[in-house]
């Protein structure tokens, strides 16, 4: 594919939360009705994935084709999210614990080869240059939406308190109402709703990353070198060189920086 179509553009890892999504522990589970309000304790969804793999890989083909089919848009109406989608190609493995996850290559119809977006970007005043980090920092974020992590913390302690409260990361998402036919009017009830659901969504994808996208350097060892039997599996520091298997602390960029001399991008990270 590389001789025939370039090098190319992207490389996604795609790894779907089986132990926590309420289609994948339906597959696993015996209940002939869904409900997606999850009543299991986390080690007994971890039982259920592991005693029934076929159920598994079922839902991880029903992430995989709707990923490709709506996020990349191949055999859709619509554009994919990173432009038309020319071509792609993905391998699968297993995880640790024998799940599964993907890597995917993908080519952009009409997009530049990687040889000509790095000469392009070493021209610091350039459009291209600037246009290009304007939408890289459009669809990608080092940070939390709605503050610094100390008070994305107190929030959601502070709403998890409520009897309403649902764990986001073992419900479905919310789909958002319908847009206003006259927008932006911002007076009329479907802007009201629509607004609300925005407010509600950047509230959730907070806890999202609070609950599965944040790091804490942690051993599993005793002070005398065994493991914990308590917790059996390894923790990053569980190594013969003590260091973060994850590669944390990373360096922090206020802003996003562009090397003169490779073109490497390090993306803004707070």
């Amino acid at each position: 594919m590389i001789a025939y179509m370039g090098a190319p553009i992207w490389c996604i890892t795609l790894s779907p939360a089986d132990n926590k999504h309420p289609i994948c522990l339906y597959f696993a589970d015996d209940k002939e009705k869904l409900d997606v309000q999850l009543s299991q304790s986390e080690d007994e969804h971890y039982r259920l994935i592991a005693n029934n793999p076929v159920a598994g890989a079922r839902f991880f083909h029903f992430m995989i084709e709707n990923f490709i089919n709506h996020v990349l848009g191949v055999g859709s109406t619509h554009r994919g999210l990173y432009g038309e989608t020319s071509g792609y190609y993905g391998t699968v493995e297993q995880q640790g614990r024998l799940t599964l996850h993907l890597h995917m290559l993908l080519w952009i119809r009409g997009s530049l080869s990687p040889d000509e977006i790095q000469s392009r970007i070493l021209k610091p005043d350039s459009e291209f240059h600037c246009k290009l980090v304007e939408y890289l920092e459009s669809s990608h974020a080092g940070d939390f939406v709605s503050g610094d992590k100390e008070s994305v913390t107190a929030a959601v302690e502070t709403v998890s308190q409520s009897k309403e409260y649902r764990n986001p990361t073992e419900t479905l998402p919310v789909p958002p109402p319908p847009s206003c036919p006259n927008s932006p009017c911002k007076n009329c009830v479907t802007c009201t709703s629509l607004n609300g659901w925005w407010s509600n969504f950047k509230s959730i994808v907070d806890d999202l990353l609070l609950k599965s996208n944040t790091h804490k350097c942690s051993s599993n060892k005793n002070k005398d070198g065994t493991q914990n039997k308590v917790r059996p599996y390894k923790s990053c520091l569980d190594n013969i060189w003590g260091k973060c298997r994850a590669r944390f602390p990373r360096p922090f960029f206020s802003k996003t920086e562009i090397d003169n001399e490779t073109g490497s991008i390090s993306m803004k990270k707070k």
